[in-house]
This record gives structure tokens, C-alpha cells and sequence, in this order.
């Protein structure tokens, strides 16, 4: 008796670590229940995406969903498309997977091995020159030599990092951002990528969570320590915008035609500027939870939606934001970049994509 119950206690035998990137996402029934973290238009068509490698697309508003072919098992955490055929996500292990039939199957074309090695290569060499210069740069050197240490060590354990917003300007050029300051380029569609993380001035390797085109033309990436990313020139030069705010930043809006930009996040939060970001003005929180999610309206409103399915309105530019009383429940991950129609939003979380239909607003910030 005592060596059965011995054995039944005893730890399961080694077995080898599953490569969840070379593990086709499992095909389900039950496919759209999971949780999406990421969802996107793709002409008239939605597409969400998610753990687990899953994603679903629908061609009725999402009232009925169909699974895609995906070739990995990581979660997936954004996604872009530049037209109703061609789109691109991206998620954890560094993974990029590129659809040319509108969702339907996906190839990958990236992964954390090749982004390991490439910010290795790119450090390596950056740590070269520093310490070729002396003393003039000899506290770069340093910081650069433990930087290639601290990336060795990772590397190790391999494609660990993980990626979180993707953008595209076209069928060609696009951009992905993630974890300790990754950045990455592609002028050829998604076939080869670059590493652009040292021309933004990050050496604390601070998160970058998403990546967005907004009004004025220009891209932001929102990240961590309250700290917005700005390009003018299609992502080859960066400035930083330091909003005052100490936490994470999710995302950013600025209606078109507007100086006004409204950056969210970490517990509610709601930053705005007047002044093309020079300086920032914090809102009243309405909301507790992160603000998750934004969109803007084709008549310039602004919604961002929090985690607990709440959605703030906004429709003064984001010099004032009403609380909409929408369905609080599930967890909520994204909010469709579009409408579905007047005061029907889609958002995806928990248990898959829901509407939230915008009720009698209860709350209002002054």
C-alpha cells in the first residue's frame, strides 16, 4: 500500500518542453469562447485573435465565427491589416504570422530565436564601437556589456520575449514593438526584419505595449513608465513624450484634424495634451480598471473601453469623458478600431467578443 501511494505521489518523469511554435493551434468548436486579446477590421470582415495560437474570423458582424488555420500555439496579442486579404498578428515568443486570404490560414514569418539573434548582433556591435571609443564612451561600453549579458541570459531560455502591438503602413513597411523595448522593421512585407530598438532612446528597456497611426499622421507607441513614443518620418527617428505619469500607457487617440492627443492606461488613467504633447493634463478617473482599448468615431467621439467592460465617451475632443454604463462582467482585452453602429461597440476578453451597447451615461468628469 505504502509503495503504491508513494508512487502515485512522486513527480511525473521529464519529458521535453512542447515548442508551442511549432504546435498548430488545436481546431474547436468552441474556438470564439476563448480569450481574444486582440481584435481588428479587415474590410467589412472582424478578425480576433488570442490564446492558445486561436484565431476567428466573422463576415456578419460577429454574430457567427469561423476558425482560422494558425501554425503556432503561443497567444497572439495584436493585430493589422492593411486591406480585407492581407493582415499580420504578432504575440508571445516573438511571433509574427502574415494571412494573404483574409484570415482564413497563417504563415509565420518571425520568431524570438531570430529576434534574439538579432538584438545580440546589434548590441554586440553597438558595445564594439562604444569601447573602441575609450573613455569617452566608456559608461555606454558598461551599460552595453550588461545589456548583452542580461539578453545572453534570456536568449538561453529561448524565444522568451514577447511581442505586443503590430502596424503597417502598406503591404511592405511595417513595425513591431513589445517587451524591454523591442522594435523591429520590415520593408518587404514581413519576409525580413530589422532591429530598430536603438533609435529610441529606451536604456532602461522600458515595455512598449502598442503601436498606432494617429490623426496628425505620426506613429506613437505607448509603454511603460508613462513615456509615449513619437515619429514623424514613418519610424526611422523617435522622440519621447514624458506625460508626467509614473505607470503603464495602453494606447493613444487624436481625432483627425486635432492638436489634441489622449493617451490611457493603468488604472483608469487618462492623460491629454493641447499642445502637440509638450505637456499633459490628467483627467478625473472614472473608472478603476486599465483602460484597455480606444477608438475614434467616424463623427470624431472618442471611446476607450476598461477591463471590466466599461467604456468612457468622449465627445469634445477628450477634454471630457462621460462613464457609459455598458455591460460590466467579463474582462475585456481591445475594442474594434470601428463601430458596429450607432452606440454598438465590439470588444473582445474572456469567453470571446461581445457588443457593448452604450446606455444613459451615469457619470461624467468636469
Amino acid at each position: 500500500m505504502l509503495a503504491t501511494a508513494a508512487l502515485a505521489l512522486a513527480p511525473a518523469p521529464a519529458t521535453a518542453a512542447i515548442d508551442l511554435l511549432k504546435v498548430p493551434a488545436l481546431q474547436s468548436p468552441i474556438a470564439a469562447k476563448g480569450t481574444l486579446l486582440a481584435v481588428a477590421n479587415a474590410g467589412k470582415a472582424i478578425v480576433a485573435a488570442g490564446e492558445r495560437g486561436i484565431i476567428v474570423y466573422s463576415h456578419d458582424q460577429g454574430v457567427t465565427w469561423r476558425q482560422a488555420r494558425v501554425p503556432v500555439s503561443v497567444t497572439l496579442t495584436s493585430l493589422y491589416f492593411v486591406s480585407d486579404q492581407l493582415g499580420w498578428a504578432a504575440g508571445h515568443d516573438g511571433v509574427i504570422l502574415r494571412t494573404v486570404d483574409g484570415a482564413r490560414t497563417w504563415h509565420k514569418q518571425f520568431d524570438g530565436n531570430v529576434a534574439n539573434a538579432l538584438m545580440l548582433d546589434d548590441l554586440r556591435r553597438r558595445r564594439a564601437a562604444a569601447q573602441a571609443a575609450g573613455a569617452a564612451q566608456a559608461e555606454l561600453a558598461d551599460t552595453l556589456d550588461n545589456a548583452v549579458a542580461d539578453l545572453e541570459g534570456s536568449a538561453a531560455f529561448g524565444p522568451s520575449l514577447p511581442l505586443l502591438g503590430i502596424w503597417f503602413a502598406d503591404a511592405d513597411r511595417g513595425l513591431a514593438v513589445g517587451a524591454f523595448g523591442q522594435l523591429f522593421h520590415t520593408a518587404d512585407g514581413g519576409r525580413n526584419w530589422a532591429t530598430w530598438g536603438a533609435r529610441i532612446d529606451n536604456p532602461e528597456g522600458f515595455h512598449y505595449n502598442s503601436i498606432n497611426r494617429i490623426g496628425d499622421g505620426s506613429l506613437v507607441i505607448a509603454g511603460e513608465a508613462g513615456k509615449l513614443r513619437r515619429s514623424r518620418d514613418g519610424g526611422a527617428s523617435w522622440e519621447t513624450l514624458d506625460t508626467g505619469y509614473a505607470g503603464h500607457l495602453y494606447g493613444v487617440l487624436a481625432p483627425a484634424g486635432s492638436k489634441a492627443i489622449v493617451a490611457f492606461g493603468f488604472g483608469g488613467t487618462v492623460l491629454r495634451s493641447e499642445d502637440d504633447g509638450k505637456s499633459w493634463k490628467a483627467l478625473p478617473r472614472l473608472v478603476n480598471k486599465a483602460l484597455v482599448g480606444g477608438m475614434v468615431a467616424p463623427d470624431g467621439s472618442l471611446a476607450l473601453a476598461a477591463g471590466d467592460g466599461q467604456v468612457l465617451v468622449s465627445r469634445d475632443g477628450g477634454a471630457s469623458f462621460t462613464l457609459v454604463k455598458a455591460g460590466a462582467g467579463r474582462p475585456l482585452a481591445a475594442l474594434l478600431p470601428q463601430p458596429l453602429g450607432d452606440k454598438r461597440l465590439l470588444a473582445a476578453g474572456s469567453g470571446g467578443t461581445r457588443i457593448l451597447v452604450l446606455d444613459q451615461p451615469p457619470h461624467a468628469s468636469p
